[in-house]
């Protein structure tokens, strides 16, 4: 077990690493876009049958839109992030970006899935997938769940590109 966590947080440092080498010192820029899913099993069907396209203003309310809109101020107020919800009476999407340095970006992204582990019942991370970025450049891109996470940056030659996989 002890191995197992070890492994995960050289994982995440490589990975800062890198990121910290790409950016040179600067800031960087961090988009991340959450799909969320409804956790529980009433509901699912009325959907199927009616599939109204919603967006965070004119939806109807249930437990899985209220915790979705908890997340939503939780972002807003700890990174200072305009937040681009679209959802549904049981799934959707939340996209927002963070700047800061390296470590900071690393921090947002695992605390954010932190969050939405420990504070949604009727909420869980489908999938995720978003980009870095250096002033207006493209600096890598990721993807995956709420357990690991595949990262593809260039590698110092410039010319290979560089996969991280860090689990959560």
């Amino acid at each position: 077990m002890f191995g197992k966590i070890k492994l995960g947080i050289e994982e995440w440092k490589r990975l800062e690493s890198d990121l910290d080498r790409i950016s040179s010192g600067g800031p960087m820029e961090l988009v991340i876009n959450l799909t969320l899913v409804y956790s529980g099993e009433d509901g699912l069907e009325e959907e199927e049958h009616h599939h109204h396209h919603h967006h965070v203003h004119d939806f109807e309310e249930n437990e899985f839109t209220r915790e979705v809109a908890k997340l939503l101020d939780h972002i807003a107020h700890t990174y200072d992030a305009h937040v681009h919800p679209h959802l549904h009476s049981n799934h959707g999407s939340v996209m927002f970006a963070v700047k800061g340095t390296p470590k900071e970006l690393i921090k947002a992204l695992k605390d954010v899935l932190e969050y939405v582990k420990l504070n949604c019942e009727k909420c869980v991370v489908h999938s995720l997938d978003g980009e870095f970025h250096l002033g207006e450049d493209l600096s890598g891109i990721y993807f995956g769940d709420a357990y690991k996470i595949t990262v593809i940056l260039p590698s110092e030659d410039g010319k290979r590109l560089k996969v991280h996989e860090v689990h959560f």
